[in-house]
């Protein structure tokens, strides 16, 4: 007798993707069937796509978190930690919140970039004494970079996919 018994036929113990341990709820929703990397379409964003993703609420939660920490980061200084290991604890668990932690990510990346280059620019015009009006844009990339994150926070929340404006999606 095999210690590995046979699943009945169309069973679903076998998820696509590495998605769908027993218990996540968004295994069995259309995203699931999405490829990981695949380009994601129109119905997985806004306000009516919570069908799409058919999150559970620690699904949402966890996302929630993730958008959370980020957020922290310009406050506490290292919340992208927080992200960083959501991502990479939740990645397989659920389409949802690979998504909502790889937005997470994608828009710490191009914050570091976007801050470096500032930082720089600004300090090399210094000398010529504009660069302190370009250091000026740092503190509305954080404010900037917060609302986003609070916003993203809410879809999350409601089961919603969000698409974060300005950044590619380097982290799929």
């Amino acid at each position: 007798m095999s210690d590995n018994p046979q699943q009945p036929y169309g069973s679903q113990q076998q998820p696509y993707g590495g998605y769908g341990h027993p218990g996540a709820a968004s295994a069995h929703s259309p995203a699931a069937g999405v490829p990981i990397g695949a380009a994601l379409p129109d119905a997985a964003y806004g306000p009516h796509s919570v069908g799409f993703w058919n999150a559970d609420q620690t699904e949402r939660s966890t996302a929630m978190w993730s958008h959370l920490a980020h957020a922290a980061t310009y406050v506490v200084g290292l919340g992208w930690i927080v992200t960083l290991i959501l991502f990479i604890i939740n990645k397989d668990r659920s389409p949802f919140l690979r998504h909502h932690t790889a937005q997470s990510l994608n828009l710490l990346i191009i914050g570091v970039i976007a801050g470096f280059a500032i930082g720089l620019v600004g300090g090399i015009l210094t000398i010529v004494g504009i660069g302190f009006l370009i250091l000026l844009l740092l503190p509305v990339l954080s404010i900037y970079m917060i609302v986003i994150e609070v916003i993203a926070c809410m879809a999350a929340n409601r089961g919603e996919g969000y698409r974060i404006p300005l950044t590619p999606n380097w982290i799929r």
